[in-house]
């Protein structure tokens, strides 16, 4: 949740820098409807119109997209002969001998990745994720400038991202045709957005492989047509990552819609942990004013592309598990997964395809606050006993595992205090850095809290010892999928003891 002392600038931020969408068409509303009912042509790349469905109610203002030559697109490839930040090639669908010339292989793998709104191709989250492709394989690397056409209002930068597609689908085209690539071995990356760029170069194009949406771009686009966002049609494969969809009203950039293949949702695809940090410590992590604004105001969104980035060649899996929701995935009901039920988030979920047909797969996840993110998964079920004398209490549990690579250390089961009854099993969900590996001991204990609506539970001069009774402790490893049992034996606890388990059964 956003600090409260933070919306306010967060909100003021927001509205100067984003224009919120209207920009200058709020000043003249009979040149808006115009544009309602204008199409404009651009040679090759076809005509753009904003009637329906562009014109609808997510969408009640809209701009003709610019020429060409105002958005002025780059491409710049980038690949293992030519690795520098400054060793580009520039890209040109109307001149074939910039492709010729140069270090494009058409036998490789191809990875366009493209940035969002008021960005262009040069900020370093684009070279940094550059260099990790690289460092994965040997691809061609096409970084997508259109700095020139993403600025302000919103309105005019979401039309022109309907033009930058075609221009992208034209070079896919030409490279095809020039010197034999194979759009199934094209892999678009796009940022907010960018994740609808990639959408729009895809429907242009028969069997473009694969699209990687990064917290796609919620005003304008969320619950819009197929047509005007990014869908499963619009590649063989599209994946989705999701990191800010509280909505626009709670300064949310990103959709919450499902509207890929697969659809990841780490920490519920809202809030993401070390988002909440004040405007002047984020200042001074950043090191500098524009980097600082940017995480300040966009944290979430942006955290789509460094869990992606990190990706690439981190040994920790970004595994996601299938549920129903965010609420299902973290009472633990969502594992262990199987046949399917588990996928990875970011670079290599295509590992893990639903079958054909399907559509919107979610998958849930947690990653930590800060980098690396990656965090390994751990089911925890904990059984209580119902013996003589045992009753219904109200506390905090706090577990700790330990195993052949080290410990968790002490994890709070639950972050509010829980009614803990006897004879009852509870699932949670716990992350950890490490990969535990073999768990062989565990401790568990809790802490008692009175609830003032409920006189039985009142513990007045600690005259009486609340105590719970371990019956079993359960663990799974969600990546290694490995099961380990402790059997507590109805052992009392009292509230603030802490019970060493090491029987397994």
């Amino acid at each position: 949740m956003v600090a409260a002392n933070s919306m306010g600038p967060k909100l003021i931020i927001f509205l100067v820098t984003v224009g919120l969408v209207t920009g200058k068409a709020v000043r003249n509303e009979k040149e808006a409807s115009v544009h309602k009912r204008s199409t404009v042509c651009y040679g090759d790349l076809g005509c753009f119109g904003t009637n329906t469905p562009f014109f609808s109610l997510q969408r009640p203002i809209n701009f003709l997209p610019a020429a060409p030559a105002i958005i002025d697109t780059k491409f710049r490839l980038f690949t293992r002969h030519n690795m520098g930040d400054t060793s580009f090639q520039m890209l040109r669908a109307n001149d074939y001998s910039s492709i010729r010339s140069s270090h494009f292989n058409s036998s490789n793998p191809t990875k366009m990745v493209v940035h969002g709104f008021i960005e262009n191709g040069l900020v370093d989250w684009m070279k940094t994720m550059k260099n990790e492709l690289l460092k994965a394989g040997d691809f061609n690397v096409i970084l997508i400038d259109w700095g020139k056409g993403s600025g302000l209002p919103y309105t005019q930068a979401t039309a022109n991202t309907r033009v930058v597609g075609a221009e992208t689908a034209k070079l896919i085209t030409t490279l095809k045709e020039q010197v034999g690539a194979n759009p199934e071995d094209f892999h678009i990356i796009g940022h907010s957005l960018g994740a609808h760029i990639s959408g729009y170069a895809g429907e242009r194009l028969l069997n473009l492989g694969r699209i990687t949406g990064m917290d796609p771009a919620e005003p304008y686009f969320q619950y819009t047509d197929k047509v005007v966002r990014l869908d499963p049609t619009d590649a063989k494969f599209v994946d989705v990552v999701h990191t800010d969809g509280e909505g626009l009203i709670k300064l949310g950039y990103g959709m919450i819609q499902p509207v890929g293949h697969v659809d990841y949702y780490p920490n519920s695809g809202m809030n993401q942990p070390g988002c909440d940090k004040d405007p002047i410590t984020t200042l001074r992590i950043e090191g500098d004013i524009y980097n600082g604004v940017k995480q300040f105001v966009a944290c979430n969104h942006l955290r789509s592309y460094d869990y992606f980035t990190e990706s690439i060649n981190s040994a920790c899996p970004f595994e996601g598990y299938r549920c129903n929701s965010y609420d299902d995935f973290k009472r633990g009901v969502c594992m262990p997964c199987s046949d399917g039920g588990c996928g990875y988030m970011g670079f290599h979920a295509d590992r893990v395809k639903p079958p054909a047909g399907t559509t919107n797969v979610k998958y849930f996840l947690d990653t930590g606050d800060s980098k690396p993110f990656c965090r390994y998964h751990y089911q925890i079920k904990v059984s209580f006993g119902s013996v003589s004398g045992s009753r219904s209490e109200r506390g905090k549990l706090t577990v700790n595992l330990m195993g052949s690579n080290g410990q968790l250390g002490e994890k709070v089961l639950t972050n509010d205090y829980m009614d803990i009854d006897p004879g009852k099993t509870y699932g949670f969900v716990l992350t950890s850095t490490h990969d535990l590996g073999t768990v062989n001991r565990a401790t568990l204990s809790w802490h008692h809290s009175s609830s003032v609506l409920d006189v039985t539970s009142w513990n007045i001069l600690n005259i009486r010892h609340p105590s719970v009774y371990i019956q079993k402790l359960e663990i799974v490893s969600g990546e290694t999928k490995n099961t380990f049992n402790f059997c507590g034996q109805n052992a009392k606890i009292e509230t603030d003891q802490t019970k060493l388990l090491t029987t397994m059964c």
